[in-house]
């Protein structure tokens, strides 16, 4: 029958190759994976690989047990078979610069908020250690329904420490001398933190002391370039996280060693100011200046030596154009306070409606500058991690990482880019890229299934159709109910009890 069919002309020869596909098939052994989900026909994201079109994958437990082209697995009906046609698989995203501790109470409903948009694992930078802590612990006895947590306990600062607990919250230690910078060091790495955070108003011999513990525990560290010293020195000593991207300007003008002097002498602090004072003059006299007066050779420079060392920048750019841009006043912005607890949402835009629509436009030129030297860092391939700083600033936990997302794209990033700042890259820092931060067989199925291509626009992260965390499937009925019951201010786990 099938020789009769080759001699018919090219109708017969499409009905031959049709005839060849089903036989293929027929001889394929149907698969039934054993207390597992298939998720069929799916487009795959990859940070690396870009786009692979229709996939299946398979979860077992927590992991990606198998990933191929649905032409290559014929799954058996009896499977727990999940359609993903026009749908986008993506690795769970990462908020690499957030505080649990600034709002204690909104910190109560935080993993749930992160976890309803997507964000999968959280990276918190600087609160009291206990109650980081209980949150980290919360989350690794929950880890199917819980952002995994990554803490370094409080920020270790020097003598005129800016968050003491008078203004802002006591997010920081005290530390008067080297001794004293060594020994709350050590404490830290007794309690078991996942990374450091060193402050601005450390001198250069502490830093250089807590750099030598970080180095010799295997630990990175992250912080904002002590006031007292230059970025290059410091990224040198071990600082392989930069948040905010924190006094590179700094360094990066002509200038800059007699900069340096003025900054160490008013360190000194002989009218004995609060910390956060004291850093808010020496910013308001040197910050603005130093962007409007860059050397492009110093600055370029500056980018070498972060290369060189292959020092990650979190930029946390919405902390930034939020507040200085007004974003918060945007009717966009103000709808993501709808996920907020209600007592929470009330509180913000009360304070939003108390605001204007100034801009300042020094201000805005610093945002600006930081934007683009964020897409200068991505150029020359510096690591960039996506976090947001949030809850301060009105940036809305979870959907600010979305947001920030969308600022590295505007500013000079790819969206296969933008997303790795928030997939692989984090997973890299924490050296879990063996496992975590790709759509890979044997990874960790922390994933997000999104209705549209985040490669044509990134902001279409935000169309959630579910979230995979743990292995555990969250529809998106699951979502809504969970997003209702934080914005009715329901504590679905009693975290920093």
């Amino acid at each position: 029958m099938l020789c009769t069919i080759l001699i018919m002309g090219g109708r017969g020869r499409k009905i031959y190759s049709l005839l060849i596909i089903c036989l293929f098939f027929s001889c394929q052994e149907e698969i039934y994976f054993d207390n597992a989900y298939c998720i069929q026909n799916v487009n795959v994201v990859d940070p690396i690989e870009g786009l692979m079109e229709e996939m299946t994958l398979v979860v077992k437990e927590n992991k990606i047990l198998q990933i191929v082209k649905q032409e290559d697995l014929r799954l058996s009906r009896k499977n727990n078979i999940i359609d993903g046609s026009h749908k986008y698989l993506i690795p769970g995203l990462w908020d690499s610069h957030v505080h649990f501790y600034f709002d204690r109470e909104l910190a109560l409903h935080m993993p749930e908020l992160f976890l309803s948009s997507g964000i999968t694992s959280v990276r918190d930078t600087g609160g009291a250690f206990w109650y980081v802590d209980s949150i980290r612990q919360n989350a690794l006895n929950h880890p199917k329904t819980h952002p995994r947590v990554k803490i370094a306990g409080p920020l270790i600062d020097g003598n005129f420490n800016v968050y003491n607990g008078s203004v802002l919250p006591e997010l920081s230690i005290r530390t008067q001398t080297v001794s004293e910078s060594i020994a709350e060091t050590e404490r830290l790495v007794a309690q078991g933190v996942d990374f450091l955070k060193a402050y601005e108003m450390l001198s250069p011999a502490q830093f250089e002391a807590i750099a030598g513990i970080a180095k010799r525990e295997n630990l990175r560290l992250a912080g904002h370039v002590p006031l007292s010293m230059e970025i290059t020195r410091a990224i040198a000593l071990g600082l392989n996280s930069l948040e905010h991207i924190k006094n590179l300007e700094l360094e990066a003008v002509k200038n800059s060693d007699s900069m340096l002097l003025e900054r160490r002498k008013m360190l000194k602090n002989q009218a004995y100011l609060p910390g956060r004072e004291l850093r808010g003059n020496i910013h308001q006299l040197q910050k603005q200046f130093a962007v409007d007066h860059l050397a492009l050779e110093a600055y370029h420079s500056i980018l070498d030596s972060i290369k060189k060392y292959e020092a990650y920048q979190v930029p946390t750019l919405s902390i930034y154009k939020v507040p200085i841009y007004k974003i918060f006043r945007e009717p966009f912005w103000q709808k993501s306070f709808k996920l907020l607890p209600n007592k929470t949402m009330k509180e913000w835009e009360k304070r939003v409606a108390a605001s204007n629509d100034n801009i300042n436009p020094d201000q805005k030129k610093f945002s600006d500058w930081i934007q683009s030297t964020t897409g200068e860092m991505a150029k020359v391939e510096i690591p960039l991690m996506a976090g947001t700083d949030t809850p301060l600033g009105y940036l809305t936990p979870g959907f600010s990482l979305h947001y920030e997302l969308e600022l590295m794209v505007e500013s000079g990033l790819t969206e296969l880019q933008s997303l790795r700042t928030a997939t692989l890259q984090p997973a890299k820092y924490f050296r879990m890229e063996d496992s975590l931060g790709l759509v890979k067989k044997d990874y960790i199925a922390d994933l997000i299934l999104l209705n549209k291509n985040p490669l044509e626009d990134i902001g279409h992260t935000k169309d959630i159709h579910a979230v995979i965390k743990d292995g555990n499937f969250l529809n998106r009925n699951t979502l809504d109910e969970i997003q209702k019951e934080i914005s009715a201010g329901v504590v679905v786990s009693a975290l920093g009890r």
